[in-house]
């Protein structure tokens, strides 16, 4: 089970939890104020800080980081199911991706 479910649990650990804690990350360790005196917030000539920054980019790219998941799932799904149709057709017993030592 835990085999199968391998590939999955790489795509969307890369895709989906990595960006996440990244931008946790970032948003703990870089600075809460702008420097120079800059007026802090979105609007009016303001930019938010750059600890503010990292979660904002985060909630920009997850429309595109969710996509790119399920792609990335349903490539996984079509290369486990072409595996299992060639093993099945060549008459092997064993699942895909194990070889014998």
């Amino acid at each position: 089970m835990l085999r199968a479910a391998r590939p999955y649990l790489v795509v969307l650990g890369l895709l989906w939890v990595l960006p996440a804690l990244v931008a946790g990350l970032l948003h703990v360790t870089l600075p809460d104020h702008n420097a120079g005196g800059q007026c802090e917030g979105i609007g009016f000539g303001c930019s938010p800080t750059p600890a503010d920054t990292a979660p904002l980019l985060l909630v920009l790219a997850s429309p595109f980081l969710l996509v790119a998941g399920l792609v990335g799932c349903g490539v996984v799904a079509l290369v486990q199911a072409r595996r299992r149709r060639t093993s099945a057709a060549s008459g092997t017993s064993r699942p895909a991706g194990v070889t014998s030592s």
